[in-house]
């Protein structure tokens, strides 16, 4: 019968795994996604009893009651030597299942990372917007870095706004405040327009797929802070291509103006398996902002930014068949892994 000191051992291997999540189901073992694939526990497997009981201690009676009506709840719990997650409980053929997002995680070097240090080099720029892009669960590291780098080597004010707070930042050099979304602030745009008025140097937002964020996130860059934001797109065709169908009509030449005055770089990531699937390395088109590039885009010509993207490889730009291209030419990825996200990227 698993119990709370189960479930505290169960959490501790996960979090010594540094795993991103840990998925309780009544009739499976307890298994923990790291490097992106799912993995299974040492434990025993897991009975609905289990569940049920793991989930009545982790409850108050509103969020009982809440369960109860809508079958689904996600909150944010901390357990003494674990530290914070964010329990997301619902209902599956009768019984509870769980899974849990693991923050707080150990935030690996830019070496471990594989991030190419044109990337991080980013951390210098002092105003601007850097879009760090890709799925969600690939580019938090990346985005976490260039903040810690920036944090280690800058007497400076950083805000982050994020949904939720995936690494904790101490104060170094810099002073980090971090908001989450839902406890520190009710939305990503409230939380941009409130961290203007706190003067910051630096504003982190862990997405801005929206509207009304990306134009808060533009007009914080343009008040001359560092904006450093995500958007879940893969290149930087498609990634200026979303930011602009984002908009109506009558709004987008002002919208391109402003992305002319303030991009500084395109970051989009895709993470590998690597050949022995021991770990996963991020493939990356770099795409940073010249007159060539804003020239493009200005143009409504986003079409050849790949041609300028290849043409200043010199710069440390990259296509994302080129950076593809290139692990598998080193012997990190396989054939296979190649081929299959490259169809991904141009899909």
């Amino acid at each position: 019968m698993h119990n709370q000191d189960n479930l505290m051992k169960i959490l501790a291997y996960a979090k010594d795994s540094n795993a991103t999540d840990l998925h309780i189901a009544a009739g499976a073992v307890p298994a923990v996604r790291v490097e992106g694939k799912l993995r299974y526990t040492p434990f025993e497997s897991i009975l609905p009893k289990d569940t049920e009981n793991i989930v009545l201690g982790l409850l108050n009676e509103e969020h009982k009651n809440m369960l109860k009506t809508n079958h689904y709840l996600s909150l944010p719990v901390a357990f003494q030597n674990i530290g914070r997650l964010r329990a997301n409980i619902f209902m599956q053929r009768g019984s509870f299942s769980i899974n849990f997002k693991l923050l707080d995680r150990l935030l690996k070097t830019p070496e471990e990372l594989h991030i190419p240090q044109v990337v991080m080099e980013l951390y210098k720029q002092k105003s601007g917007l850097i879009l760090i892009c890709g799925k969600r669960k690939s580019i938090s590291a990346t985005r976490a870095a260039i903040v810690k780098k920036i944090s280690e080597t800058r007497a400076c004010h950083i805000i982050t706004i994020e949904d939720p707070i995936e690494y904790l930042f101490k104060h170094d050099k810099a002073i980090v405040n971090q908001k989450e979304i839902g406890i520190d602030a009710n939305s990503y745009h409230e939380g941009i327009y409130s961290a203007i008025t706190q003067d910051p140097d630096v504003i982190m937002i862990s997405f801005a797929g929206d509207p009304d964020t990306f134009s808060a996130a533009l007009t914080a860059a343009e008040n001359g802070h560092l904006v450093i934001t995500s958007l879940n797109t893969i290149g930087s065709v498609k990634t200026i291509r979303y930011i602009i169908e984002m908009f109506t009509a009558e709004k987008r030449n002002h919208i391109i103006m402003q992305l002319h005055n303030v991009l500084k770089a395109i970051v989009s990531q895709q993470l590998i398996p690597s050949k022995d699937e021991t770990f996963s390395i991020p493939a990356m088109e770099i795409m940073l902002a010249t007159s060539a590039t804003n020239n493009l885009i200005t143009e409504n010509k986003i079409h050849q930014l790949p041609d300028v993207i290849k043409a200043s490889k010199t710069l440390g730009m990259i296509t994302m068949d080129d950076s593809i291209n290139a692990l598998h030419a080193r012997g990190l990825i396989s054939q296979e892994n190649a081929l299959n996200y490259l169809l991904q990227y141009k899909g």
